[in-house]
């Protein structure tokens, strides 16, 4: 079995477990901290995804940078660079964190019942990043080295553990508050399992650079890589903001468990993503590999299509039965978000190419698109939908982003029969389409 292919199953098998213990988590949570406890989980989550993208995309352009550089010397002083972008980041976003507690209780989740929930929520937000940043130093050099075996155990342990301490958490207490500080603590455990499990990095490279000008030179080419990178995380959360701003905070939690719950398929495509991500960065340095590349692309591509499908198909015949165990309050809008999130799943193997590709002014602009066809469509169906009208919004702005990633993605490589994988897509959604109604 090739190198790649050992690497796409580890990381499938370890995002396996830790998805359907994350499935486990879900009804848990609702059950102990309420629905609407559960909805300003909700926004702490989506918090710490924003905050997360202030590196400015620094991350993957290390991956890329370890990925394409030879020998321990280079990946010393790339590293050493990595180390000090990331001290002097957590520097700005603790500047920065006056102005979040200002903005984002008042204008993006003002949530009046709830006191300063919000408030408290950003300072634990911050501290998660902080925290955060030793393990995702590490991730980065092992993933630009494709140590993906590795990653995997590291991530089986420390996604176990923390699904683990979660659903402790939501058994143990009836508050949202508690449960956010035990994701801080498992962040110390991350910190030791990444040290125990990853491989280190080169010796001194934990030393930072502070070289004058680099992290500006950084930051200018990686800050295209963030901002395509936030615009998806946007498209993902603009929906609880949507249903926040128009509904009450308990169809706030309605809505987004159900997402959550649907969301779990995305171990199947942020598995590959992560794996490929590094090897399409090494593929298109020769352009004698786009033969190959083509060729993989093109099965990728068409058992994503099937595969994301019949997942679908099988879910909603199996989930009526199950609905009660897992606490789904609303079939139909559960089935509507599942279906969006198979689409974006499937799209995610062009994202990943397009991004390998540079092409971050193209996925930029696209998501703007993605965005402003769910807030119009949204408000366009509310009156008429309620709050399904979040739902089928997502589907039809899912639809859409498929067809136009996989377009541009055969475009950059140059595969002629573009036309033929376009309207297997439009046949598989109509299909699915037709199985819902």
């Amino acid at each position: 079995m090739s190198s790649f292919k050992k690497n796409v199953l580890s990381v499938y098998s370890v995002n396996l477990v830790n998805g359907l213990v994350g499935i486990a988590f879900i009804p848990l949570a609702l059950k102990g901290i309420g629905v609407e406890g559960y909805a300003i989980y909700s926004i702490f989550i989506i918090l710490t995804s924003y905050i997360f993208f202030v590196e400015m995309g620094v991350s993957k352009y290390f991956t890329k940078s370890i990925a394409q550089s030879i020998g321990k010397e280079k990946q010393k002083k790339e590293m050493q660079l990595a180390v000090g972008i990331y001290l002097r980041i957590a520097a700005i976003l603790i500047l920065f964190t006056p102005i979040l507690l200002y903005i984002v209780p008042n204008y993006v989740f003002p949530v009046s019942k709830q006191g300063n929930i919000v408030e408290i929520i950003i300072i634990l937000s911050v501290a998660d990043y902080l925290l955060s940043i030793p393990v995702a130093i590490l991730l980065t050099f092992n993933k630009g080295k494709e140590n993906f075996i590795i990653i995997s155990k590291y991530n089986l342990i420390a996604g176990l553990s923390r699904h683990l301490f979660l659903i402790i958490g939501v058994l143990v207490f009836k508050s949202v508050l508690p449960i956010i500080f035990i994701v801080l603590i498992r962040r110390l455990f991350d910190i030791i399992y990444a040290f125990k499990y990853l491989d280190p990095l080169p010796k001194g490279a934990w030393k930072p650079n502070y070289q004058k000008g680099e992290f500006k030179i950084v930051i200018s080419q990686s800050i295209l890589l963030s901002a395509a990178q936030l615009s998806q995380v946007t498209v993902l959360a603009v929906g609880t903001y949507l249903v926040n701003k128009n509904f009450t905070i308990t169809e706030v939690g309605i809505y987004k468990s159900s997402f959550d719950m649907a969301a779990k398929v995305w171990f199947l495509s942020n598995g590959l993503g992560m794996v490929i991500f590094p090897r399409f960065a090494a593929l298109l340095l020769d352009r004698k590999n786009i033969k190959v590349l083509i060729r993989k692309l093109m099965l990728f591509i068409r058992i994503s299509l099937f595969a994301y499908t019949l997942f679908f198909v099988i879910a909603v015949l199996l989930v009526p039965y199950i609905s009660n165990i897992l606490l789904i309050k609303d079939l139909y809008l559960f089935y509507l978000l599942l279906y969006g999130v198979c689409l974006n799943a499937h799209t995610n193997l062009s994202y990943e190419f397009l991004q390998a590709s540079s092409k971050l002014k193209v996925i930029i602009l696209i998501n703007f698109i993605i965005l402003l066809l769910i807030i119009g469509s949204f408000y366009l169906l509310i009156d008429l939908y309620g709050i399904y009208s979040i739902a089928i919004s997502w589907v039809i702005s899912q639809f859409v982003y498929s067809l136009i990633m996989d377009y541009l993605t055969l475009i950059v490589v140059g595969y002629k029969n573009i036309f033929i994988t376009l309207l297997l897509n439009i046949l598989f959604f109509t299909l699915v389409i037709l199985l819902i109604l």
